[in-house]
């Protein structure tokens, strides 16, 4: 009824005239809607569709008609849907105050206004990027399981192997032959023990350190997915098609770092074996956790090629980078701080990845769609 765009109160209605004002105070937060109401008789002759006698039936309801002009003042504190109001006669005489139920509010019309805007911006990113894969995301979620537990069975596996060659071999059998000799010979005998203790030490720590090198290294032997490096030809290459800041580095630096890193990630985990006695265990499993998505990220930038889900994933990456490094500093500070330069280089190398992704125009999706 309050529509003013309503065929009953249509200023240019042929039926009926009526006189709106619109008015809205900025400091109160008000509005204020001056509009001239008319009160039909109950048998309103106005609907009638005949054409016959359609101007006498006008005058003659316009003669009955009781005019009253009501002022309706709307503000934030009212409640919801309803509307205080005064009236007043003709005459400016005040009349009664009461309640009127309107449609919808100024808040309601906000509302739906955002709704709508939302709406239209989700069918333009399903339009332009289209929806997210599920299908994918439980792919690389499964690869990156899998190849961590491939590791932890190897892992388990060698523990058995060095407990089985370590606690059973030379320290037992030396102990029982120096049973009921002279003290110099017992004395020899632990002397010797302990040589070869630490020999089977050394080659324990010689063997376990080219083992994490090459899982630092070729972790990908375990991946479902083809997560192979690029070589420094393809490196060099994919430079000059891709845009990149003027502060990345040459490419001849990224093999040194990451055979530096290799090496520090060997020489740390080495360190929280002699701490915790095993290699499965859930510091080093942390640090092979990083590992396999790491190879995942590789897949997805150098293989499948897409930038946006690479600027996404290296965030992955350098997170449990950083928590491999907080359990290998919780179980010995050195190991940490051995590991560290690892959580720093994937810092810069993050910085680097979301750079290449916001300067090569078009940007492409942040996350994985149906259609590749």
């Amino acid at each position: 009824i309050l529509n003013p765009q309503s065929s009953i109160l249509n200023p240019q209605s042929s039926i009926l005239k009526t006189n709106t004002n619109t008015r809205t105070n900025t400091n109160t937060n008000t509005m204020t809607v001056m509009i001239s109401l008319t009160t039909f008789p109950k048998n309103n002759t106005l609907l009638s569709s005949s054409p016959t006698n359609r101007e006498s039936r006008r005058n003659a309801l316009l003669r009955r008609t009781r005019r009253r002009r009501r002022v309706f003042t709307q503000s934030s504190s009212s409640p919801k849907g309803t509307a205080s109001f005064t009236s007043t006669t003709k005459g400016g005489k005040k009349g009664k105050s009461g309640a009127a139920f309107m449609t919808h509010t100024v808040f309601d019309y906000e509302a739906k206004e955002r709704a709508r805007s939302a709406s239209k911006w989700i069918n333009n990113w399903k339009q332009n990027y289209g929806p997210v894969s599920i299908e994918l995301i439980g792919k690389y979620i499964f690869s990156i399981a899998t190849e961590a537990c491939m590791i932890g069975l190897v892992l388990f596996a060698m523990d058995v192997a060095l407990t089985a060659v370590t606690g059973g071999g030379f320290g037992n059998a030396t102990s029982s032959a120096a049973v009921g000799t002279s003290k110099a010979a017992v004395k020899a005998a632990a002397s010797a023990a302990a040589a070869k203790a630490a020999t089977m030490t050394k080659i324990r720590n010689v063997f376990l350190f080219f083992f994490f090198a090459f899982l630092a290294l070729r972790s990908r032997t375990f991946s479902i997915l083809d997560a192979s490096r690029p070589k420094l030809i393809t490196e060099i290459k994919m430079k000059e098609q891709r845009k990149r800041p003027e502060w990345t580095p040459p490419a001849k630096v990224f093999p040194v770092v990451w055979i530096s890193i290799a090496f520090l990630r060997s020489i740390s985990s080495i360190l929280v074996y002699e701490q915790v006695g095993k290699l499965f265990c859930f510091p080093i499993m942390c640090l092979v956790l990083h590992l396999s998505i790491g190879d995942w990220w590789n897949f997805v930038t150098n293989k499948e090629k897409m930038l946006g889900v690479s600027a996404v994933g290296v965030l992955f990456v350098l997170s449990s980078a950083w928590f491999a490094i907080y359990q290998y500093y919780w179980v010995l500070p050195t190991a940490g701080f051995v590991l560290m330069p690892l959580g720093i280089w994937l810092s810069i190398a993050t910085a680097l990845v979301w750079s290449i992704w916001d300067i090569n125009k078009p940007r492409m999706r942040l996350w994985p769609t149906k259609t590749l």
